[in-house]
C-alpha cells in the first residue's frame, strides 16, 4: 500500500517535471481537430493491436511481455510519429487505458498511474531529446525506456497492490527483459512502418 501511493506520488512529481519543462520552454503544444481524430483513431487501433493477446496468447507461459510489446510498441511510435509533438504520446497511451477499462471491466482509477507513467517517461524522453521518433537511435532509446518502465511498475507495484498477485524477483526479470526486447522490435517496425504512412498522408491527402 505505501509502495503503491509511494509510486503514484512520484508519478504525479514526474508529471509535475514534464509541464513545467514545456511551460519554461514556452512549448505547451495544441492540436488541431485532425490531430485529435488521428489520436482518437489510434487509441483504438492501440486496443485492436492486443486483441490476440487478450484472445490466447497470453497464456503462454513466460513470453507474455515479449508478444505484448511488439505491436503495441509499432502502434503507438506510429501515431507518435505522424504527430510528433509534446501531448501526443501522453493522449494516446492514456486515452487508450480508458477505451480498454470502458470495453472490458469498466473505469479503474487504481490503473491510472501505470497509463501515466508509460506516457510521462517518454515525454520527458522526447523532451530531453528534443527528438521525437525522427532517429532510429531515439526510436531504440524510446523502446528500451518504455520496456524498462511499464514492465518494472507493473510487475512491482500494480500487480502486488491491485491483483494481490507477488511475483518472484527472477520473474520480474524475465518479464521486463523480454517486454524490452519486445519494445526495441516494436520501435523498429513503427519507424519503418511510419515513414510510408507519413508520405501518404503528406502527399496523398489522407
Amino acid at each position: 500500500m505505501n509502495l503503491y501511493i509511494g509510486s503514484v506520488i512520484f508519478i504525479a512529481i514526474l508529471g509535475g517535471i514534464v509541464f513545467h519543462l514545456l511551460w519554461t520552454r514556452k512549448a505547451i503544444p495544441s492540436f488541431s481537430t485532425v490531430d485529435l481524430t488521428t489520436i482518437a483513431l489510434f487509441c483504438s487501433l492501440l486496443y485492436i493491436t492486443i486483441l490476440p493477446f487478450k484472445f490466447g496468447l497470453s497464456r503462454i507461459p513466460l513470453i507474455q511481455s515479449f508478444f505484448f510489446s511488439i505491436p503495441y510498441t509499432a502502434t503507438l511510435f506510429i501515431g507518435i510519429r505522424l504527430i510528433p509533438r509534446a501531448g501526443t504520446t501522453t493522449m494516446i497511451i492514456c486515452g487508450h487505458s480508458i477505451l480498454s477499462q470502458i470495453i472490458s471491466s469498466g473505469l479503474n482509477p487504481l490503473w491510472w498511474p501505470y497509463a501515466l507513467l508509460a506516457s510521462f517517461a517518454l515525454e520527458l524522453y522526447f523532451i530531453i531529446t528534443g527528438n521525437y521518433l525522427h532517429t532510429m537511435k531515439n526510436a531504440l532509446g524510446a523502446g528500451f525506456l518504455r520496456g524498462l518502465t511499464v514492465y518494472t511498475y507493473f510487475y512491482c507495484f500494480s500487480a502486488p497492490y491491485i491483483w494481490h498477485q507477488f511475483y518472484a524477483p527472477w520473474y520480474i526479470f524475465i518479464q521486463t527483459a523480454q517486454g524490452i526486447v519486445g519494445s526495441i522490435i516494436g520501435a523498429l517496425i513503427g519507424i519503418y512502418l511510419s515513414k510510408p504512412i507519413i508520405n501518404a498522408v503528406r502527399y496523398g491527402g489522407i
